[in-house]
């Protein structure tokens, strides 16, 4: 069995911006056992001195690292174990940059994380690369995605809608409200909602870096994950907040629609009664969604310098297989959610080979 290791060492995939062919450029689409002319981490080449390994540490972004997981991280602990053929310690964390600094540095050898932090952890170290990332619900990867959403609480929405705006909604009032993000390694719950604003006021913003301490905003703060960023707005710590859909909607009264349109900017949830924490605390509050964008889900990412090709190759080879996709403690299905899976089939078939270009995209973000 995997160890689940909860050390508690003090944090998901865009497209709008460059538009929906952005998904598709630069992909060179890899099935199981991907081959040697297809690029990616299964053809990575590891190092010499990985020639031998007895354990493989997989370390979690916050999100993933929350106890109610804890049955879907413990089941792919095993599922890692049965294809790589050694023992698998689980590493969990309260902070992005412990988990980006783990996979770099090679104390940990595999991570969950988003395309940003998989982007950050690959500067400091260019022997990380994705190793499969989560597919479409067609098992591609053209759908590839979720959402960041820069939202307000339900009351406020009046102020934001704009008629002239296609979406009914701007973002152009956000500046001098008090703002919650995720981490600034953060894809969704960062990055894409910073390109976004910068879009938004280009003669005001001209660096993300520029956001993330006040000045633009009169107040910033971090959530460090992203219920911790939906809790600031509900609770009325933030006026303004920026947090994905995979990892919040699970506490929340969903509007009925196709994903696409329940993440289109006008759309109102709510916390369900019952939340869990950290939602405990807003049970029943309502926020809005003023500005949505498609996001690159982002990989299980391995330090290939760590890593033996042959464990790569079979790993690649059993997680993008039939049996892992059909896991329900890996992957719930739609009448299972809440079952402590950390991926859900409303979202995705399962497990998909990906090469390094695919996050293309993500690089050129500012």
């Amino acid at each position: 069995m995997a160890d689940i290791v909860n050390k508690q060492i003090s944090r998901r995939s865009f497209l709008g911006i460059f538009g929906a062919s952005a998904v598709t450029l630069g992909l060179g689409l890899v099935g199981c056992g991907a081959t040697g002319e297809k690029g990616g981490a299964a053809t990575a080449g590891s190092s010499a001195a990985a020639a031998s390994i007895d354990k493989i540490t997989m370390v979690w972004l916050p999100n993933e690292s929350s106890s109610e997981f804890d049955a879907g991280r413990e089941e792919f602990g095993k599922v890692l174990e049965k294809y790589a053929g050694v023992k698998v310690e689980l590493m969990t964390t309260t902070d992005y940059n412990v988990a980006i600094e783990a996979i770099a540095s090679g104390k940990a050898q595999l991570a969950n994380m988003g395309a940003e932090g998989f982007i950050q952890a690959q500067k400091k170290n260019s022997k990380v690369l994705p190793l499969v990332t989560t597919s479409d619900v067609d098992g591609k990867l053209d759908g590839a995605k979720y959402y960041s959403r820069i939202c307000v609480p339900e009351a406020e929405m009046g102020t934001y809608a704009d008629s002239a705006e296609e979406t009914g909604y701007s973002i152009k009032k956000i500046k001098g409200k008090r703002m919650s993000f995720v981490s600034a390694t953060s894809t969704s719950g960062f990055k894409v909602p910073c390109n976004a604003i910068m879009k938004a006021f280009p003669d005001d913003v001209k660096s993300s870096d520029e956001l993330s301490t006040p000045g633009f905003f009169s107040q910033v703060l971090f959530g460090n994950s992203h219920p911790g960023s939906a809790v600031n707005l509900l609770q009325g710590d933030a006026d303004v907040a920026a947090f994905d859909d995979v990892d919040v909607d699970t506490y929340l009264d969903v509007p009925e629609g196709d994903r696409d349109a329940v993440n289109a900017a006008g759309s109102v949830y709510s916390v369900k009664a019952d939340a869990p924490q950290p939602f405990d605390r807003v049970q029943g509050k309502k926020f809005g969604i003023i500005q949505s964008t498609p996001v690159l889900n982002g990989p299980i990412a391995v330090n290939t310098e760590k890593v033996p090709q042959e464990i790569i190759d079979k790993l690649v080879k059993g997680l993008t297989s039939k049996e892992t996709s059909e896991d329900e403690l890996l992957f719930a299905p739609e009448d299972k959610e809440g079952n402590g899976a950390v991926w859900s089939l409303g979202d995705t078939a399962g497990f998909i080979a990906v090469e390094d270009s695919w996050y293309d995209p993500i690089r050129a973000l500012d």
